[in-house]
């Protein structure tokens, strides 16, 4: 596609979207929610939205903000911003917002700009002894607190709160308690803040002090949230004392697709963004301009919601499912079926292998190795981006697109946001799919929101995999798996979309002509 000129993007782009896209970008509203599935171009029509106000002398650029969750995400609004000739209005992290607000408190106050903790597992790992009797990992003590800093806890309310959620911790809560006092002492005495810190303390900062927090509010008078369903209540505090009690507000996401609870993230944050500021309107992207209407049907039977209102595009293969007797056969098939693609570097690099877990696509790199088939593992920026600055398009980088490198290999998770003409699902069995670890609601319901993700990843072709036996340490278990109980309503789906390309045949025949005939003769009749 050639390059068109910015002052011309915008109206391109706008003669291309469909009727409920334009609805969003041209609403007037100060306060919107669009709720957009999979595929539906949200972050497309979040930009374009901003684009058209700024166009239309709406909103000044320059008091601008636009906020989401990785660098990569960000460095992708900016770049679009870019090309629709945005070039003043800022973009960045949640985390990068709040770093840059704290130095500017600080500096102008002749403070010590903050100090981050380079490492907070390493941290904690200096502070176990042999009071930690449980023999819990650093890593597991470290997402804990991480959990319990994401609701404003601290180690005298971790307890409590811990268990009203019910929550599964990773051992003794006590011992847990414990080593997050020890961390905090010792983070307090060595000066610095951590990646949540950061957002409590901005939070705290804005409440706190009436002139910075108005001097605040009438910089980011426009304030825009891309993938709204992943906030965490920290995140979603600083956002509102941000945006103070009748901002011009846009936020975008989809619930279904909220898969970081482990970060603290509720996709019911989003609805409660509604509620706080009842005049909002919403809107809701329901059509799949991604996927075949077969791989969305697919998708929402997995995730629960068979016959779910989507539009999407006809043609493409049907998905299949297939089983294996082990996770290596699994592999091997995989495998083999990519050789024809072997010479064909732009067909493998439009075709994805998405496991649960790591260590399932370490299986598959080692068939594709033993085949000569180029492959590499997908990067994923999920760092919340701490640079010290937050970014506008004056300063755009040349984005390099990533050269044909063969076969991704990815997790559910780091595939989010991402997309491939042809797409594996492997490992869908019981113990995997979902994770063995998950056994709350909350925790089931989102492995299953993270299998829906992994299937609206395909495009075009979609192949879905499970194998009885894993292998582990290089034995495989004895034990037959069964397939994940979430296959069941997609191999359902799969069953009614084949009877529904099945031709008509005896009475079933009879009846639709006899109907269409009818239909006819009224329309003659009129």
């Amino acid at each position: 596609m050639s390059w068109i000129p910015p002052e011309q993007a915008l109206a391109v782009a706008l003669e291309r979207c469909t009727a409920i896209q334009l609805e969003a970008i041209e609403s007037e509203s100060r306060q919107l929610c669009i709720q957009a599935g999979a595929g539906s171009g949200k972050t497309r029509v979040l930009t374009l939205r901003i684009a058209r106000r700024v166009a239309d002398d709406e909103i000044d650029p320059m008091r601008g903000l636009v906020a989401t969750f990785s660098r990569k995400a960000a460095e992708e609004l900016r770049h679009r911003l870019f090309l629709l000739g945005v070039r003043d209005l800022q973009t960045g992290t949640i985390h990068s917002i709040a770093l840059r607000l704290l130095n500017e408190f600080r500096n102008d106050r002749h403070q010590k700009s903050v100090v981050l903790v380079p490492d907070r597992t390493r941290l904690i790992d200096t502070i176990l002894n042999s009071s930690i009797s449980s023999g819990m990992r650093p890593a597991a003590i470290e997402a804990e607190i991480s959990w319990a800093k994401s609701r404003g806890l601290t180690p005298a309310t971790y307890l409590d709160a811990a268990a009203s959620a019910g929550r599964k911790s990773p051992g003794p809560r006590q011992e847990i308690a414990d080593a997050f006092l020890r961390y905090e002492q010792l983070r307090v005495q060595q000066g610095k803040l951590d990646l949540d810190d950061l957002l409590l303390e901005a939070t705290r900062t804005l409440s706190n002090d009436l002139s910075f927090r108005e001097a605040m509010q009438w910089r980011y008078q426009h304030l825009s949230l891309d993938e709204a369903q992943d906030l965490n209540p920290a995140q979603r505090d600083l956002l509102l004392v941000l945006a103070g009690d009748d901002p011009d507000f846009t936020f975008v996401g989809d619930p279904n697709q909220s898969v970081y609870g482990w970060n603290g993230a509720d996709p019911n944050l989003m609805a409660d963004l509604v509620d706080r500021y009842p005049r909002t309107q919403t809107v809701i992207l329901l059509a799949n301009h991604r996927s075949t209407k077969r791989i969305v049907d697919v998708a929402n039977a997995a995730l629960g919601a068979p016959g779910a209102r989507s539009t999407a595009r006809d043609g493409g293969a049907a998905p299949t499912v297939r089983s294996y007797p082990t996770d290596v056969d699994e592999a091997k098939a995989i495998a083999q079926s990519l050789l024809q693609k072997k010479s064909q570097p732009k067909a493998l690099s439009a075709t994805a292998i998405l496991a649960r877990t790591n260590a399932q696509l370490q299986i598959i790199a080692n068939e594709l190795d033993a085949l000569n088939i180029p492959y590499r593992f997908a990067g994923g920026d999920l760092a919340p981006g701490v640079n010290g600055r937050v970014t506008d398009a004056r300063s755009m980088p040349d984005l390099e697109s990533e050269a044909p490198g063969g076969v991704i290999l990815a997790t559910f998770h780091r595939s989010k946001g991402l997309e491939w003409s042809s797409v594996f699902v492997i490992g869908v069995a019981e113990g995997i799919v979902p994770f063995s670890a998950a056994s709350t609601h909350d925790e089931l319901a989102e492995e299953r929101r993270l299998l829906y993700v992994a299937l609206t990843r395909a495009t075009d072709t979609l192949t879905i995999t499970w194998p009885e036996r894993r292998t582990m340490s290089g034995r495989t278990e004895g034990r037959r798996r069964g397939p994940s109980p979430w296959l069941a309503s997609i191999e359902q789906e799969l069953a009614r979309q084949a009877r529904a390309e099945m031709p008509l045949e005896g009475e079933e025949r009879q009846r639709q002509l006899n109907r269409l005939r009818q239909l006819a003769s009224e329309a003659l009749d009129e």
